[in-house]
């Protein structure tokens, strides 16, 4: 064969081929390019979420329903997740679901395009069926390793929220609650005295027992119960959705409340005290007073609520003349400046002598935490009826020096407690003149080493010592110049004795005891 011949048809054969397969290729290509856009479109089709319900009971989900539960926040059923995950998606679901969708069902569009379809009857279960939206915020499809990252996450942030023992909780703008955690839970379901699984879906805001606020000020709530409840409640709506807390105060409110009770009380008591009290803080400035302060210092409540300071109110207690007069300004500032210091270590007392003619016991002392206290206190009667008892003993001293006769009086410890000018005169011992107490047993040793040996003294040492009911006693004893002493003892009200001495002139050595049943002996 000619070799041209074979060429051509070599030519002819390979065309041949060449076309049939640019024919296979075009045929694959088509059938390549339609799977293609048929699984796009399959993959912007997303798989609805149905549930199915028999009260509050899931009886049954698909798989992505399943796989939905699996995420969505914990509480007491699913139920109530579900129904807390859809509301604030779609309005007006939580009131729809008060009554039976009907055979025509209802339906509820999203603000992503999402469809939310019930149906069912008063006596079939509730079919739920969520049909995500074709928006870029729908696209189910994420990076495996970033999500299991994200759900290992949240389900740590999920038990830590869980295990708080605060309430905590958010709501929409409308003030509707949207999320809970087991604590929020655990209150309401006190509060209602109903279980967990069978409250109502929202549940009920604690900020609707609050006191409304113009600011995010904590607001403090009392659930009403056995006892009551308290709660400091602490918003944020900085994101737009509010965010609440709730601490509880219990011991707070009783402390506060014991405080306040103790403050009623104490006020109360200071308000009835003739004494007046002035209470000035570390600052020292006057922060509490009784009536009293104003009725002994004459100063003004319309001044004292100004809250003084320390120094202000001492010069107005000179201005008003309720001090003692200071001999130059300097000087008394020097004073106040001492008293403030006295006052905080506790040592200051002293009484005032007014120019009224009054006169007041100041007292100051300290209180916690750097406060200082001060008392003023009426005691002039006091320092009148103390006046009047200093005169009177001094004019019955007085008379009692101008005795002939020398007296001497013993406490019924036998202690000598009184005695005149004649006393002095007869032995030389001035009882007034000595700072220590001098008994009976001091004085016989006086006694005796101005008389002649005697018993006498032992005598009526032990006639001062005895109790009980006493005869009047006497004897005589003779001084060492040969005169003659007459003891006479009387007992007086309360056990004291008062013993008279009479120095007499006269040989007579014999002495005389007029107690019934005992005869006198001459002495030796």
């Amino acid at each position: 064969m000619p070799s041209s011949l074979v060429f051509a048809v070599v030519i002819t054969v390979s065309a041949f081929v060449a076309a049939l397969v640019g024919l296979m290729a075009l045929a694959i290509f088509d059938d390549w390019r339609r799977a293609r856009g048929f699984r796009g479109a399959q993959a912007g089709r997303h798989e609805p979420y149905v549930f199915l319900f028999d009260g509050r009971d899931l009886i049954d989900a698909s798989p992505p329903a399943r796989v939905l539960l699996r995420h969505l926040p914990g509480g007491p059923d699913d139920w109530i997740r579900l129904i807390a995950f859809l509301s604030p998606r779609f309005a007006g679901l939580s009131d729809a679901l008060d009554t039976a969708p009907g055979a025509g069902g209802r339906e509820f569009r999203a603000n992503d395009g999402s469809t939310l379809e019930l149906a069912g009857g008063p006596d079939l279960p509730l079919r739920l069926t969520l049909v995500p939206g074709n928006g870029p915020e729908a696209d189910l499809r994420v990076d495996t390793l970033c999500q299991n990252a994200q759900e290992l996450e949240l389900s740590l942030l999920r038990d830590i929220l869980d295990t708080l023992p605060f309430p905590l909780w958010r709501t929409d703008d409308a003030g509707g609650v949207t999320w809970v955690n087991s604590a929020y839970v655990s209150v309401v379901s006190d509060r209602s005295g109903c279980a967990p699984q069978d409250l109502p879906w929202p549940l009920p805001d604690l900020l609707g027992d609050a006191p409304s606020t113009a600011d995010e000020t904590p607001r403090r709530v009392a659930l009403s119960g056995q006892p009551n409840r308290w709660f400091q409640i602490h918003s944020d709506r900085s994101t737009g959705a509010g965010q609440h807390v709730a601490v509880p105060c219990d011991a707070l409110v009783r402390a506060e409340t014991t405080r306040d009770e103790m403050m009623q009380t104490l006020a109360k008591t200071f308000a009835d005290l003739p004494i007046g009290l002035a209470v000035f803080d570390r600052q020292r400035q006057l922060a509490l007073f009784n009536p009293a302060l104003c009725d002994l210092t004459e100063l003004g409540p319309e001044f004292l609520m100004t809250r003084p300071a320390f120094h202000s109110f001492f010069d107005r207690l000179r201005d008003s003349r309720m001090i003692p007069e200071p001999r130059d300004y300097h000087g008394w500032r020097h004073a106040i400046a001492d008293i403030e210091k006295a006052a905080a270590t506790g040592h200051y007392e002293d009484t005032w002598n007014l120019p009224s003619g009054a006169t007041y016991r100041v007292t100051a002392r300290p209180h916690p935490d750097g406060a200082i206290a001060l008392w003023f206190e009426d005691v002039s009667a006091d320092m009148s009826l103390a006046r009047r008892f200093r005169a009177e003993v001094q004019t019955c001293q007085a008379v009692f020096d101008h005795l002939d006769t020398a007296v001497a009086v013993f406490s019924p410890a036998g202690v000598m407690t009184l005695s005149n000018a004649a006393f002095t005169d007869i032995w030389g011992f001035d009882g007034s003149a000595t700072a220590s107490p001098v008994d009976a047993a001091d004085l016989a040793a006086l006694w005796q080493a101005q008389t002649e040996p005697s018993q006498i003294w032992d005598e009526l040492v032990r006639y001062l010592s005895e109790l009980g009911g006493r005869e009047p006693w006497s004897a005589e004893v003779r001084r060492i110049s040969g005169q003659r002493v007459v003891l006479r003892a009387h007992p007086l009200q309360g056990g004291s004795t008062m013993v008279q001495f009479r120095a007499e002139a006269t040989n007579s050595s014999c002495h005389v005891k007029d107690r019934p049943g005992r005869i006198a002996t001459p002495a030796i």
